[in-house]
């Protein structure tokens, strides 16, 4: 049954049900409806919950008091079934204030049995269960009221299947002997810093290398200024200034507010209030700090890029050997870095490290031996 949760009192009814949940502990399904095509943070406006053989689709921009979620999401002994868990995680964490825990991912979890690394809901459903779900509401505007009968369908089937991959997933796991990999990689997604980016460390997104050092520093404090401005404002950052436009403002060594109003790096409306934060922030960056913000990276050369590419097929083959997605391994940019660094946070540490960083750097090691 598929009901639809639109008023104060409604939610209030199910609150009983969700109390009876988080006494006794067991399962729940979640997904999420959300827009952030014209906002900073990613605008709730569904929220989806599988109980037993009923989903309820909570209509949160029509109800005020909701703290009965919070408590779900926080209850220990309920287990939150999530596909592809990040994104919902990010906006349930913004608009209330809580990070669902424990969790079960069950695209994590396929993808440690084969699947690829973004197998989608739909698919998936379609190869455990055999039912195709239609896609017709995969692009609909979830702010606009009132909510159709095709839009609540659509919504509640994305909850509806979640226990059985959850059952599918973790019989897999279990059988395949990955269920410490597995652990070991959710434990990662109730680290709350990859859901929250603090204005001082927006620097970080970018890559400044090719600059000289002044304009390093300046490139820096634009970025934080601009993540702390899109924050406030709740716009995206590319509304307040582009990257592209924010590179040329880092090197343009402009003197005057007139002369940065004159490279026209940002929009007409914004321009006049925006222009003056901008130059301030340049104005005050310590022109005497020499230290590098980001280091160049030069790019590979031949050889260098046909020894990355043996240890990609290296890669492949433990994908296959593992029957593990490849990108769940690693990437091309995780290989690269460790064959340039002889180190890797990532791959040098937990389940990876046995499985691909210690191979891989065997390889590199022996690749310089040959050299030698």
């Amino acid at each position: 049954m598929n009901h639809l949760i639109q008023e104060q009192a409604q939610l209030k009814e199910l609150e009983i049900t969700i109390d009876a949940l988080c006494e006794k502990g067991g399962v729940v399904a979640v997904d999420t409806e959300f827009l952030r095509e014209k906002t900073y943070h990613a605008k709730l406006c569904l929220v989806q919950l599988g109980i037993d053989e009923h989903q309820y689709c909570i209509d949160v921009l029509n109800i005020d008091d909701l703290s009965c979620l919070v408590k779900l999401f926080s209850a220990a002994n309920v287990l939150k079934l999530f596909h592809a868990a990040r994104q919902d995680i990010e906006v349930i964490l913004h608009t209330l204030d809580v990070l669902p825990k424990p969790i079960f991912d069950t695209q994590l979890a396929a993808a440690f049995c084969g699947a690829d690394m973004q197998v989608g809901y739909g698919a998936l459903v379609q190869e455990v269960t055999g039912v195709e779900l239609p896609k017709s509401q995969s692009r609909t505007d979830w702010t606009r009221r009132p909510l159709s009968a095709e839009q609540i369908k659509y919504a509640g089937e994305d909850v509806a299947y979640l226990e059985a991959l959850y059952q599918a997933g973790l019989e897999k796991l279990q059988q395949q002997n990955k269920q410490a990999w597995y652990d070991a990689e959710i434990e990662q997604y109730y680290d709350e810093s990859l859901y929250v980016i603090a204005p001082e460390q927006a620097y970080k997104r970018l890559s400044g290398g090719m600059l000289k050092i002044k304009p390093q520093h300046v490139l820096k404090a634009l970025a934080n200024w601009r993540e702390a401005v899109a924050q406030e404002r709740d716009i995206p950052r590319s509304w307040v200034i582009r990257d592209d436009k924010l590179y040329d403002l880092a090197q343009a060594n402009v003197k005057s507010e007139q002369e940065l109003l004159s490279l026209a790096v940002f929009g007409r409306r914004s321009a006049g209030a925006l222009a003056s934060q901008a130059f301030e922030v340049i104005r005050n960056v310590d022109s005497a700090n020499n230290e590098k913000v980001w280091r160049k990276v030069e790019p590979l050369n031949k050889e260098e890029k046909s020894v990355c590419s043996q240890m990609m097929r290296d890669l492949s083959k433990l994908s296959e050997s593992h029957g593990i997605a490849q990108a769940l391994l690693a990437t091309r940019k995780d290989i690269e870095a460790l064959y340039r660094n002889r180190q890797s946070k990532k791959l040098l540490k937990g389940w990876r490290e046995a499985l691909v960083g210690k191979p891989m750097l065997t390889f590199i090691h022996q690749f310089e031996g040959m050299k030698a």
